[in-house]
């Protein structure tokens, strides 16, 4: 049996492209025959991973799958998959975040579910995304499963964020006594709330005028971030999307994510992994990965006063905040790249069988 782990655009930087060179390293050194596919991005994604991807057309596929390779399809692109890894879900965004997206990529998502196979396994990375997929598209609860996207585990760890806290520190001219309080994202700024993060500074900054804040992402502030008091201040730093959030997710104190809606949000477990206290809400998925010492400090929807005063509190103490960073970094440790390595495996294993 061959895996054929297949993605329209390949790119290396996306969380579903980092992702799916996980399964395919994990796979492969588990001596299974697995292979990458896509239509586009193949070359860039093999000098970025060293995952060599090849060029596939659907009717190759389709002939791939006739000779008994178990399609798995990371793009809602394939209804003859047997598998379909879900990594966003643009009908439920649409509740979140109105201008996110284009009537469009809804419509294509209900005709990718309407047209999708009966029995193929359909894989959603949080419990958040199921319960989405069943209410909107109707997708049988028994069709779904809950498989958690697995951070990388020796680039994210306590004792990497010690020997890379001093130097991200000093890049930002802080000292180690200034409390940190960081917002990072590798995608889109309205859906992860940059809005909301520059509210919750600002009621923060008010009450604790030696707190500074960071956000990491994209190649450029928004105009109306740049003009945020807190900016033209020098109170809140500003880092470009790069290679290794790791750096600034060592530098913080606390990481706050105040997204309307995130299917996942790999940083938060990062975070976890770094040893950094967080603050999120019940529509990140990531958030059901924190442990039960979290209970009270994850809200159930974003909100800026009650982010702000949980922060402040937070700030305030140095013991609590350490001692829910220390349970996080041991707790997230069940979903590293092996997990998700051994889920993919057991989801392959059932469709064989079967």
């Amino acid at each position: 049996m061959t895996a054929v782990l297949y993605r329209p655009s390949l790119d290396a930087r996306s969380g579903a492209g980092q992702l799916l060179a996980m399964q395919w390293r994990g796979l492969t050194r588990a001596g299974l025959a697995a292979l990458v596919a896509c239509d586009r991005g193949a070359l860039k994604f093999w000098l970025r991973t060293g995952v060599r991807a090849h060029r596939r057309s659907v009717a190759e596929l389709v002939r791939l799958q006739e000779r008994g390779a178990v399609l798995v399809d990371h793009g809602l692109s394939l209804p003859s998959a047997e598998v379909v890894f879900v990594h966003n879900v643009a009908a439920e965004t649409a509740r979140h975040v109105p201008a996110a997206l284009g009537r469009d990529a809804v419509q294509r998502e209900q005709a990718f579910f309407r047209a999708l196979r009966a029995d193929a396994a359909v894989v959603a990375n949080s419990k958040l995304v199921a319960d989405a997929l069943h209410g909107h598209f109707g997708v049988a609860r028994e069709r779904l499963h809950v498989l958690y996207p697995g951070y990388q585990s020796r680039r994210f760890s306590p004792q990497r964020a010690s020997a890379l806290r001093a130097s991200a520190r000093a890049s930002l001219r802080l000292d180690d006594a200034a409390p940190l309080v960081g917002f990072v994202t590798s995608g889109d700024f309205a859906k992860r709330g940059l809005d909301l993060f520059l509210d919750c500074a600002a009621r923060i900054a008010a009450e604790r005028p030696d707190v500074r804040f960071l956000v990491v992402g994209s190649k450029r502030l928004p105009g109306e971030a740049r003009a945020h008091a807190l900016a033209r201040n020098g109170t809140l730093h500003y880092r470009p999307k790069g290679r290794a959030p790791e750096r600034w997710l060592a530098a913080l104190d606390l990481f706050l994510y105040a997204a309307r809606f995130e299917e996942f949000g790999m940083v938060v477990a990062e975070a976890q992994a770094m040893g950094v206290a967080v603050l999120t809400s019940r529509v990140v998925g990531a958030g059901e990965c924190l442990p039960a010492e979290y209970a009270e400090w994850l809200l159930e929807r974003p909100d800026a006063p009650l982010f702000a005063e949980r922060a402040l509190r937070l700030i305030g103490d140095d013991a609590q905040r350490r001692r829910l960073a220390a349970v996080a970094a041991v707790s997230v440790a069940a979903y590293d790249e092996s997990a998700y390595v051994a889920g993919t495996q057991r989801l392959l294993e059932a469709r064989t069988r079967g």
